[in-house]
């Protein structure tokens, strides 16, 4: 295991734009590529998100409110975060790191966050457009109303979709296979779930469980897409806190400790 290495470039970051940006769009457009051969993961990238809006019709045949659809709208998105951020990007680092990609693109120009930050790119927008899409499909088909705070909502979602980035990382640490990838994810992804409220309602879970839920990076994503669906109050600032918190102590850690060797 070797830590990253941020300083090989040491002049002024004005100085730095002109020659990182070409690198990072040519590492990404070689990854998109690389994405695009793969029909599996393509299937969950393109297929799930525009699969997720029929599984919340039980939701609008039940009578529900418009809070409870917010809600459920908030719980779909973080669906396809999960399976067009994270879990892609997990079998990407991982199928990578097995394959020395990563090892031979240290010894090149591109710096280390270079390397795994382009190699998100392709994911990322990708959830752009599918997002996008499904927002589209979703409001005819759940009767849903506009946004009442278009900003609000794609800031949550773009914060939502980053903090997938160091958890895929640092998941990959543990998983030795891109086989491995389907057992190695769970543990997130569960938390994921019900820190939405996907599994169970939390208002049922005792007042401790409550709590710490309420830190799950999921849980502050689904509640800032419920007050810009709805417009409605809420603790803006604790939850916009929360998320960039995840997002910093992530990425912290693959700084001090992600794998860039195979594992064996």
């Amino acid at each position: 295991m070797t830590t990253l290495d941020t300083t090989r470039e040491t002049t002024r970051p004005s100085d730095l734009i002109p020659r990182r940006a070409p690198r990072i769009l040519g590492l990404a457009r070689a990854e998109l590529a690389l994405l695009l051969r793969n029909r599996m993961q393509m299937v969950m990238a393109v297929i799930t998100p525009l699969f997720v809006p029929l599984m919340m019709l039980p939701v609008k045949n039940a009578g529900a409110g418009p809070e409870a659809l917010a809600t459920s709208l908030g719980t779909m998105y973080i669906f396809a975060l999960l399976f067009v951020v994270f879990y892609t990007l997990l079998s990407t680092y991982v199928a990578r790191r097995q394959a020395h990609v990563l090892k031979r693109l240290r010894t090149g120009e591109a710096r280390d966050l270079e390397i795994l930050g382009a190699a998100a790119v392709p994911s990322l927008a990708i959830a752009a457009v599918m997002i996008t899409l499904m927002t589209a499909i979703a409001i005819p088909l759940l009767d849903l109303p506009l946004p009442q705070n278009p900003l609000l909502l794609a800031l949550a979602l773009l914060l939502g979709a980053l903090v997938m980035v160091p958890f895929a990382l640092l998941t990959a640490n543990i998983s030795r296979t891109v086989e491995s990838v389907q057992v190695t994810c769970l543990p997130f992804m569960t938390l994921a779930v019900i820190g939405a409220g996907a599994a169970l309602p939390v208002e049922m879970l005792p007042e401790l469980a409550q709590r710490l839920i309420a830190y799950v990076p999921t849980a502050p994503m689904v509640e800032l897409i419920r007050m810009a669906w709805l417009g409605e109050d809420g603790d803006l600032v604790k939850s916009l806190i929360i998320l960039v918190a995840w997002i910093g102590l992530g990425m912290w850690q693959v700084l001090r400790s992600f794998r860039w060797e195979p594992r064996g």
